[in-house]
């Protein structure tokens, strides 16, 4: 019994980092300034890594999630995470084995594309055109933090799951 809740709690460890990531990110601890999109490099490193401990229907609730607490339009977020779960996955022989550059470089690709994505559909939910700056700053945040996040998730990855297996 032991051993299924171990194997059930490393297997959780992906999905509890994204939450962390996601609330982290919403937390308004730069004011109003952009903040990174943490849980989007979450979700796009795990589905790269273990894409097997990454359910498409946990990506959509945590893009709700997201939506209900940035207030944003509603389904919005979770069309744009599943969007990088689909990326990540179809794109893994891209990062798996090959050096961390390439894998920020496949990421910052990814992201930029999200990002797009999410204006697009939130300039089409509001009517207008709206300014590309914050995106920009978001997106910018995004792929320098990208690094951190890989790291305290490789770290996560090795102590957790990579034991297990």
């Amino acid at each position: 019994m032991l051993t299924h809740l171990d194997r059930a709690a490393r297997a959780a460890v992906p999905g509890a980092s994204i939450a962390v990531l996601l609330l982290v990110s919403l937390v308004p601890w730069i004011g109003d300034r952009a903040a990174p999109a943490l849980a989007v490099a979450g979700v796009h490193y795990w589905a790269g890594r273990r894409p097997d401990l990454v359910p498409a229907p946990f990506v959509f609730a945590i893009g709700l999630t997201h939506d209900s607490v940035a207030d944003a339009p509603f389904g919005l977020m979770a069309l744009v995470y599943l969007f990088v779960l689909g990326a990540a996955r179809s794109q893994r022989f891209l990062v798996v084995g090959q050096p961390f550059a390439a894998g920020w470089a496949v990421f910052a690709v990814v992201a930029l594309a999200a990002s797009a994505i999410a204006w697009a559909g939130a300039s089409f939910y509001y009517g207008a055109a709206l300014s590309v700056g914050a995106p920009a700053a978001v997106l910018l945040l995004t792929v320098l933090t990208y690094p951190v996040v890989a790291g305290v998730l490789a770290v996560l990855d090795t102590a957790a799951l990579r034991r297990s297996a």
